[in-house]
Order: structure tokens, then sequence, then C-alpha cells
């Protein structure tokens, strides 16, 4: 290595578009890389508030609602250890195909990745393997939680790291 190691997150896309060659740096969509958060009432919010959004190549609009010990923000961010915001919008930002399936059509699972990089003869090394799992439907799929709008989105149900104890993210995730 030549240089000290420099830790990202990106969507899986952009971390293909890395390894094809198709740019050393992958800039950040202006989705990815804002830092706006909600304000909140004074009143604790319910698990329906929502904390911060972010939005895919394609347009569509993710909220990471409050949530509680089922979904949400305060389901992932101690468990599973993604305690900051721009880990999630990253990630989100930075796809255009989500994937879903015939079973659960409303369900969108965004892939993404803490990679370190170091100087320009030193391949990217993959840290950790991220998913984040999506809501995009006005209601969860068994109906335990439901918004009154029926144009609005659950969002974001769970994100956590793939193939580590606990599926609980290392430290470093945080700090990219």
């Amino acid at each position: 290595m030549d240089g000290p190691e420099e830790l990202t997150v990106m969507s899986n896309e952009q971390y293909e578009e890395m390894l094809s060659g198709r740019g050393r740096h992958i800039a950040p969509t202006e989705a990815a890389s804002r830092t706006d958060g909600v304000s909140f009432a004074s009143a604790a919010p319910g698990w329906d508030t929502v904390k911060f959004t972010g939005k895919d190549r394609r347009g569509k609009v993710v909220p990471t609602r409050v949530g509680n010990s089922v979904l949400g923000w305060k389901h992932f961010s101690g468990p599973h250890n993604i305690t900051n915001p721009d880990v999630v919008k990253k990630i989100i930002g930075g796809t255009s195909n989500p994937t879903t399936s015939r079973d659960h059509p409303h369900r969108l699972v965004y892939g993404g990745a803490l990679v370190a990089t170091g100087g320009l003869l030193d391949p990217p090394r993959k840290i950790a393997d991220i998913r984040i799992i999506v809501q995009y439907h006005w209601q969860t799929a068994d109906r335990r939680y439901s918004l009154s709008d029926r144009n609005a989105k659950i969002g974001v149900i769970t994100a956590y790291c793939r193939n580590v104890p606990r599926n609980r993210c290392p430290d470093k995730v945080n700090q990219a």
C-alpha cells in the first residue's frame, strides 16, 4: 500500500463500477451526500415519524422512520450498529435497481459495501457487505403497521451487515 487506507460506504452498483474501471473515485450523488434531518416536535416521536430520507438513482424517495423494536431506526441502529444516517443515504442514493421478488413486490433490497481503498496500485477491498430492506408501500407486508396516508411509504425496515456475527456491522462502517 502506498498511502493511508481510506474507508467509503457505497452501493453495490458503485462498487462494481469502481472495480470495472469506470471510475476509481465514485462521486456521491446529491441524495447520498445530504445530511438533512427532520426536526422533531417536543413530544416524543411515534414510530412513524420520519427521521431522514434518501433518494435512489431512479428518484424513489425512501424514508427512514424513527421506528421501534420491530422496524426503522430504533430497530437497526443499536442491534446492527448502523448509527450514521449517511450510511443508509449513500447506499440508497447509489442504487438504481434495488432487488425485489415476485412474492414481495413492495419489498426493496438495497445492497452496499464498506470499502477500503489504498494507493493507486492497491485494489479496493470490501470490508462489510451491507443490506437495507425497504417496505415501499403504505403498510407492512404483515399488515401490523400502516400509515394513514396511502401515498406515503413505510420506508427502511432494517439495515445490517451480512456474514458477520449477529449481523452487527463493524464500528468502521459509521466512520466512512
